[in-house]
């Protein structure tokens, strides 16, 4: 069988990469909720869309990542998008952004 010294490095190795691909998925979720909130203000702000909220499910979709929330917050769109995370402690990642209109 295995040492335990050999148990506590295979340990070591699982932890590494469980935090390794936690930390890739959150920038993922970051990067589709930035891109999502932009898509979203976009069509708002150029009059484009009736509903921004399903542009931005479809910039999220796109994105690999889920629209969990949508709201116009006066002449700001904020997003929070979820994706995919295999780790048995946690199956999701979720980020918020805000696209805010500048005059």
């Amino acid at each position: 069988g295995l040492r335990d010294a050999d148990r506590a490095r295979a340990a070591l190795i699982a932890t590494v990469a469980s935090v390794g691909g936690a930390l890739l998925c959150r920038s993922r979720a970051r990067s589709a909720a930035d891109a999502t909130a932009l898509s979203a203000a976009s069509a708002y702000w150029s009059g484009g869309a009736s509903d921004p909220c399903a542009v931005g499910r479809r910039a999220a979709a796109e994105n690999d990542a889920q629209l969990e929330s949508c709201a116009v917050e006066g002449d700001d769109i904020v997003v929070t998008v979820s994706v995919p995370l295999r780790l048995p402690f946690m199956s999701r990642v979720s980020q918020r952004s805000r696209a805010a209109h500048q005059l």
